[in-house]
């Protein structure tokens, strides 16, 4: 069984781009790690092809070719950079991009054959970056509408995040309200397994 995840630095998490099999030292190598030892009878093929940087627009340019490998399912974890662009650029993504750029991807995820698994994007409430909700928000409606439309298997990490922050620090789970703690990667992993069980065979 071939996963292949598609996103932006939180799924990179430091992958080596030179070595194909390198899956960084994020969610996705916990995530991998775990199913291993749940499924020991299956022969797992992990894939990390997150960049750094990456908005929807990017993965979209990409995701043909990552196509091309043939996975069985394929795992996205893409939006925030969409909002950051904003403020670290000046370029600003719409909503009507947004949603076109993401609708594409999943149209092209589900004609392959493969299984699409949303990671819904998130962004924690540290207080610099409070100024994103109201960017991000929209976007997030949209993943939510497309997951709805086409009855997508998803994991809901913004909720389930900012959830634990109501009684925890947003510094256990993110320094910057967007990259993921070790502690914030491994719950990622787990919520991912508890989800994706039902394409596992």
């Amino acid at each position: 069984m071939k996963i292949l995840f598609l996103g932006d630095s939180i799924t990179e998490a430091g992958r080596d781009p030179m070595n194909e099999k390198d899956l960084g030292s994020g969610f996705v190598q916990i995530f991998a790690g775990k199913l291993r030892l749940l499924y020991p009878e299956i022969q797992f093929e992990f894939i990390n092809r997150g960049v750094t940087g990456y908005g929807v627009a990017d993965v979209l340019e990409h995701t043909d070719e990552a196509l091309a490998l043939a996975p069985d399912i394929v795992v996205l974890l893409v939006g925030i950079n969409d909002v950051t662009c904003r403020f670290t650029r000046g370029v600003e993504v719409t909503p009507d991009k947004f949603r076109a750029c993401y609708g594409e991807i999943v149209d092209k995820i589900l004609a392959s054959g493969a299984r699409p698994v949303i990671l819904q994007p998130f962004v924690l409430k540290v207080p610099d970056k409070m100024r994103y909700r109201r960017f991000f928000d929209p976007f997030l409606q949209i993943v939510d509408e497309i997951v709805e439309q086409h009855d997508l298997l998803h994991v809901p990490l913004d909720g389930y995040f900012n959830g634990l922050c109501a009684s925890n620090p947003a510094s256990a789970y993110s320094q910057d309200g967007i990259h993921p703690t070790h502690r914030a990667s491994r719950l990622i992993a787990d919520n991912l397994i508890k989800n994706i069980k039902p394409y596992i065979k």
